[in-house]
């Protein structure tokens, strides 16, 4: 019952809190529907500080990530572009600190929130 609750909840998420964007690995791309979020991470410096950094996230359903055929886990190096306006902005997978660049946002895992900085803005 709870596994059928997360797939609802992802399913709305899709359908009335996100919007299109380009998943890229390489040459491969699928279009995705995700949510936007913002993670703050604190990191420490070489001398000793503690740097705030804050992530662009994309919730994605981890099923629809599907690249070259099969699905797929994000990996650092990957790239989301997003349509801002006719704005093409892309962002670039990250691992924060410790963090891996994504974490399931269920048990069951249904839905990714994967960890995002941005990298500027792109050509059609």
């Amino acid at each position: 019952m709870l596994e059928e609750g997360s797939q609802w909840l992802s399913d709305q998420i899709d359908e009335h809190l996100s919007s299109p964007v380009l998943y890229r690995r390489g040459s491969s791309t699928v279009s995705v529907q995700a949510g936007k979020a913002n993670t703050t991470f604190e990191l420490p410096s070489s001398n000793g500080m503690v740097v705030t950094v804050e992530s662009r996230d994309f919730l994605i359903t981890a099923s629809k990530l599907i690249l070259d055929g099969q699905q797929q886990l994000p990996l650092v190096g990957d790239r989301i572009t997003e349509d801002i306006s006719g704005e093409l902005r892309a962002y670039e997978v990250q691992n924060f600190g410790t963090e891996r660049p994504y974490r399931f946002c269920d048990a069951h895992r249904i839905k990714l929130r994967v960890h995002t900085k941005y990298v500027g803005v792109v050509q059609a």
